[in-house]
């Protein structure tokens, strides 16, 4: 994929753990990126660089949440709670 030019970088607090959320676009495209772990990121898209970072503000704690979810299931130990960068 594509990165396109960085439009917009902040980060984001969930439960003590800082993810930093990077906006690109190219073309007219604009998706946002948060690193998860090693391999693993959300990717949301959008039409404008103001949407697509609302959409992934409201995705991030679901996508987080389910990982962790999953962790627990599987009895996998939870991850160290670190700050995220792509």
């Amino acid at each position: 994929m594509d990165k396109g030019m960085l439009l917009h970088s902040s980060e984001l607090e969930l439960n003590g753990e800082v993810f930093r959320m990077e906006v690109y676009g190219s073309a007219g495209r604009f998706f946002a990126k948060t690193c998860l772990g090693e391999g693993d990121a959300i990717i949301t898209d959008g039409p404008s660089v103001s949407e697509v970072l609302r959409k992934h503000e409201e995705q991030l704690p679901l996508a987080v949440s389910s990982r962790e979810i999953v962790q627990i299931y599987f009895g996998h130990p939870r991850r160290p709670k670190i700050r995220r960068t792509t």
